[in-house]
């Protein structure tokens, strides 16, 4: 059985990644003239280059097998790590490259660039944490009414429904706050590389941070790291590294124009 308070939270979770996005927008509206196209743009971008076209690559590169097991990441972990960072690095801020050389004759403020940073870090929160929390609440509903549909799930999965603290879920939402702030000063530096002659080399460095920003994730994934805490340490002091760095290469940009 899963608790009532669990699945209250889970509601709660659910709702509040639809909210995220509004309430970056009311936050950041006090400062920057937000924009709904750029907005739109970013959602779009992630869903083609994040969800479609990143997740051919994992399949052709990974080819994981039918029970959704990965050759690669029994046999070189490090590896498996390496190749995941990179492809979540490359794919999503190519995106952005893509989207700001489109929007570079008619969006040409700074502020275009957070407004896509909501947009792309927006729909993830959605997508990543709002969709993956309605299955499990759906789920949870069902295994307290007793379906029969229960016996067809994969084994593990009923036991880690039953068994997940609430907390966690909650945990989601610092999460997802965390990555699109981290969104935001990534479409920030891309922003800046494409914008300003001389300043190319924003974009590499924006795939790097990107990656360094997503390791001990992918290690914990990998089952080289087991503490989730120092999953949110290396989350938190790449987000504050790229929050600062796009705030003095924005700031520039700015008193440029």
């Amino acid at each position: 059985m899963v608790s009532t308070g669990n699945i209250i939270i889970m509601g709660l979770v659910v709702l509040a990644s639809l909210m995220l996005p509004f309430i970056f927008i009311l936050v950041l509206r006090k400062r920057f003239q937000i924009q709904w196209v750029p907005i739109l743009i970013g959602a779009a971008t992630f869903i083609v280059f994040a969800m479609v076209l990143e997740q051919i690559a994992h399949f052709l590169v990974l080819r994981p097998g039918v029970d959704g097991s990965i050759a690669l990441l029994d046999s070189s972990p490090w590896l498996y790590v390496l190749y995941g960072v990179l492809a979540a690095g490359i794919f999503e801020e190519t995106g952005r490259l893509v989207a700001f050389l489109l929007m570079k004759r008619k969006y040409r403020q700074i502020d275009s660039a957070v407004s896509y940073g909501v947009g792309h870090g927006g729909v993830e929160a959605i997508i990543v944490l709002g969709l993956s929390t309605f299955n499990v609440l759906i789920l949870s509903i069902l295994v307290n009414n007793g379906s029969g549909l229960l016996n067809e799930l994969p084994a593990g999965v009923l036991e880690s429904i039953t068994g997940a603290p609430g907390y966690m879920y909650i945990i989601g939402i610092f999460e997802r706050i965390l990555a699109i702030s981290l969104h935001i000063g990534l479409s920030v530096i891309v922003f800046v590389a494409v914008m300003q002659k001389g300043k190319w080399y924003l974009f590499p460095l924006a795939i790097v941070l990107h990656a360094l920003a997503n390791v001990t994730a992918a290690m914990m994934q990998a089952g080289l790291l087991a503490n989730l805490w120092m999953v949110y340490v290396g989350l938190v002091l790449m987000v504050i590294i790229t929050l600062s760095i796009a705030y003095m290469v924005g700031s520039r940009c700015k008193h440029s124009e």
